[in-house]
């Protein structure tokens, strides 16, 4: 039984292992994307969090917008290559200033959701930033 489990653990530790080896880091550049593009909830409290609402300490950031799906859902556009045009729309939410609260530390966001085609840019099948494709 002793066997048994070692075996498994070291199974285990193996195919970890490959799947670094042969390249498949899905962690540090999914969670980046994820983070600079992809939101499910609401615009003030995810440009804060994330690092995008102050561009300098007299200016909030106008806009950004979001994808509100997986980064699985946006690497099936790069399709294998360099760039790809998504085929259906995608859900976005588009965040954009509220003017009567447009100056540090109070930046507030309203929110409005659209669906639109996107272009996604990719490096090594990996989406590395997006614009809406019209």
């Amino acid at each position: 039984m002793k066997i048994s489990i070692f075996a498994g653990f070291l199974l285990l530790s193996l195919c970890q292992l490959c799947s670094g080896f042969f390249g498949y880091n899905r962690g540090v550049d999914d969670k980046k994307f994820e983070q600079e593009h992809i939101v499910a909830n609401l615009c003030t409290q995810v440009m804060i969090d994330r690092g995008f609402a102050v561009l300098n300490k007299t200016t909030c950031k106008p806009e950004k917008t979001f994808i509100k799906a997986t980064v699985d859902e946006v690497r099936a556009v790069c399709g294998g290559g360099g760039k790809g045009v998504s085929k259906e729309n995608f859900k976005l939410v588009e965040c954009k200033v509220d003017p009567a609260h447009n100056k540090p530390p109070n930046c507030q966001y309203t929110v409005e959701e659209v669906e639109k085609k996107i272009l996604v840019t990719c490096v090594k099948n990996k989406p590395t930033e997006f614009e809406i494709h019209e």
